[in-house]
């Protein structure tokens, strides 16, 4: 059995109520207020998430929405000659798909792949400097492991063979040197024999 010891302070007591019925108005009303804020709290908490998770998502619409349309809507001026003061407007993805064109094929690299500086430095597009260098190498030396894997399995299917080959052709001689059928008719002939 447990034993409570409660202390209760009242700053005014009303008459009419009893002290039983004072203190139980008062545990329902402390109960309730604390139901109430912890329902406050979670509600709070999950329109706080639901009203984040809203803005978020529209804010992610809004943005890709003008993204694709003033992406699309930007024009480039492009100076039609040095000397002119004539423009084209060009869309800009088709101002960044010749920028990337002439980046690539521009012979601006020297053989280190460095800024061509000198007169006489060989110059080399970007293309043609990886494809010289890197890509070369990397193709030779997988081209050399293609080699040596291909004739490592020649060589293991060619012993294989030889070595299935020998085997049969020994079981072959094998047998004919033991004359078999000549060893079981003699066997017969000494059973035959015994048995008489």
């Amino acid at each position: 059995m447990a034993k409570f010891n409660i202390e209760v302070e009242l700053d005014w007591l009303n008459e009419e109520m009893g002290l039983d019925e004072e203190i139980q108005k008062q545990v329902i009303s402390g109960l309730q207020n604390r139901l109430v804020a912890n329902l406050e709290q979670k509600f709070e908490q999950k329109i706080s998430s639901i009203i984040t998770e809203k803005a978020e998502s529209i804010a992610d619409e809004f943005i890709a929405k003008i993204m694709t349309d003033n992406i699309a809507n930007i024009q480039m001026p492009i100076k039609t000659s040095s000397w002119g003061s004539e423009v084209n407007y060009l869309p800009l993805s088709e101002f960044v798909g010749k920028q990337f064109e002439n980046a690539m094929t521009e012979k601006t690299l020297n053989e280190r792949g460095g800024k061509a500086e000198y007169r006489d430095d060989k110059k080399y597009s970007i293309v043609e400097y990886l494809t010289k260098g890197y890509i070369a190498k990397e193709l030779n030396s997988k081209v050399s492991d293609m080699i040596r894997d291909a004739k490592e399995k020649a060589e293991q299917s060619l012993i294989k063979n030889l070595e299935e080959n020998l085997q049969q052709q020994l079981h072959a001689d094998m047998v004919k040197r033991l004359n078999i059928p000549q060893l079981l008719q003699n066997l017969q002939n000494t059973i035959d024999c015994e048995v008489e």
